[in-house]
């Protein structure tokens, strides 16, 4: 998302369905992906406020009207995210506005300050429902945080780790210059992070065609499908004087076959972040020295060794909340294992010990 972006005819679509979501009990956590300004003509699609007559403005009163406000009161560079949020069009709605930093040319820098801000983001809006993602070109399976652009796109961990954290998730995301077959794997390609989503893509035609990819919790697809079935009813499902619905359901095809179980897939959630973005024992040295405890304590947890488990408790200021595990730990008979403040572990021979 770009402040020069509101007001465009993607955004009517976009906040007339989180609008509709939130005044149905859905608690909505924004995080916006921002990035800088960029002097392009993209966001500039705003003929539809201009039409005399008003003639969209019966999809979402509300919404259309303060958009038309805003863009006819501000300049393209005059636009901040923050006219969205205190105008309430998405009722009791959390935001995350920090901008994605793509200033540093450093892939080490980048990955740091991209890893930071993902989990201040999960702080701001850890009372959310539903956690919507809007980068400017939606989710990326072949870059990490570590890439030059990387800023443009959300991340499939990044996707995962809401959700593993209880949150259901919906991202924007536009089909661009895929094939057809390219489009429908990429619908479907998050599966291979969080294997026992339900996935639902709702595609917004006016304009250019946007996707939002619901990626939902099992237990509560049944509620979504309703949400999103009614939805549908309303203007914004409807052909209008032969024109094309602006909402529409795509089909998803998710028969792929499971690839791991979902505990697996949430391990894989934390830990490929991580390691994606911090290749080397270095790199993961100056990060953790950075990180929270609760970050540390959610790495420590994902670790499937003692000693990765280890190294990562390390680095905790508190030294509290770990206990090593002895699993793989050879011990002379009546060795005692005491395990450290500091996540290390102890081999206490039988001489040294006291009563």
């Amino acid at each position: 998302m770009k402040n020069q972006y509101i007001g465009d005819i993607g955004d009517y679509g976009k906040y007339g369905l989180l609008r509709f979501l939130a005044e149905r009990g859905i608690k909505i956590g924004i995080n916006w992906y921002l990035t800088e300004n960029d002097g392009s003509n993209d966001g500039g699609f705003t003929y539809y406020l201009k039409n005399k007559d008003d003639s969209d403005k019966d999809y979402d009163p509300i919404v259309y009207f303060e958009l038309k406000r805003i863009v006819e009161k501000y300049e393209r560079d005059q636009k901040d995210i923050r006219m969205i949020e205190v105008a309430d069009l998405i009722p009791d709605a959390l935001f995350f506005n920090d901008q994605v930093d793509s200033n540093h040319t450093d892939p080490q820098e980048r990955a740091r300050a991209r890893y930071l801000w993902y989990y201040r983001s999960k702080l701001a809006l850890k009372d959310a429902e539903l956690v919507f993602a809007d980068p400017d070109n939606g989710v990326s399976y072949t870059k990490t945080s570590r890439n030059k652009g990387c800023e443009k796109f959300i991340l499939p961990e990044e996707i995962a780790q809401y959700y593993y954290d209880g949150k259901d998730v919906v991202f924007y995301c536009h089909k661009g210059r895929r094939k057809d077959e390219a489009w429908e794997r990429t619908k479907v390609q998050i599966k291979d992070y969080v294997c026992d989503a339900r996935l639902f893509v709702l595609t917004f035609h006016r304009g250019t065609q946007r996707s939002y990819i619901f990626v939902v919790h099992p237990e509560h697809a049944d509620r979504y499908e309703v949400l999103l079935t009614e939805f549908l009813s309303t203007l914004w499902g409807q052909e209008q004087k032969a024109q094309k619905a602006p909402f529409t359901l795509e089909t998803v095809e998710e028969n792929a076959t499971e690839k791991a179980t979902p505990e697996q897939c949430r391990r894989w959630a934390v830990l490929n972040y991580f390691q994606k973005a911090f290749p080397t024992k270095q790199e993961k040295e100056l990060i953790l020295s950075r990180m929270t405890d609760e970050q540390i304590d959610k790495l420590t947890e994902a670790g499937a060794n003692v000693h990765g488990k280890s190294f990562y408790a390390s680095f905790k200021k508190k030294g509290t909340g770990f206990a090593a595990p002895t699993i793989g730990v050879v011990c002379p008979k009546d060795t005692s294992v005491v395990h450290n403040d500091d996540g290390t572990i102890t081999l206490v021979p039988p001489s040294d010990q006291t009563d």
